[in-house]
């Protein structure tokens, strides 16, 4: 004879949930300080012109965390998050800095001609004059 326990009263799914309800209290504890983080980070650059390394681990190890608490309580891992597993690790990132005009991404076009534009001219091209 089988053990058949409907799910409703299976005591470690009703922990699982009690597990689930302090992780969605955290993660939105943890969504205000990341707020704060952002913020502190865009005055720094605003003023300083350069970021602030430990903000930025924090940063990024909150955003990590938050995945981790995300997957656990859609049920894609079973591996709980910190304070049960250890906190993220963490990714070398680039220090940036407002002033870094080694800046890749930035292109300097002299002759603009090519570039299509969506503004009708300001003279008539057909040759015709415009009625007020």
């Amino acid at each position: 004879m089988t053990d058949n326990v409907k799910p409703s009263r299976n005591k470690s799914t009703w922990i699982r949930f009690a597990y689930m309800l302090l992780f969605a209290l955290l993660v939105g504890a943890a969504r205000l300080v990341l707020f704060f983080v952002i913020l502190g980070q865009s005055v720094l650059v605003l003023f300083s012109g350069r970021d602030n390394d430990k903000l930025r681990d924090l940063g990024q190890g909150l955003g990590k965390w938050i995945y981790q608490c995300v997957s656990f309580m859609t049920f894609n891992t079973e591996l709980k998050p910190f304070p049960f597993a250890d906190w993220p690790d963490l990714d070398a990132s680039a220090v940036y800095s407002a002033g870094d005009e080694d800046n890749a991404d930035v292109i300097d076009l002299e002759d603009d001609s090519d570039v299509p534009s969506f503004v009708a001219p300001d003279d008539d091209s057909d040759g015709s004059e415009k009625k007020s």
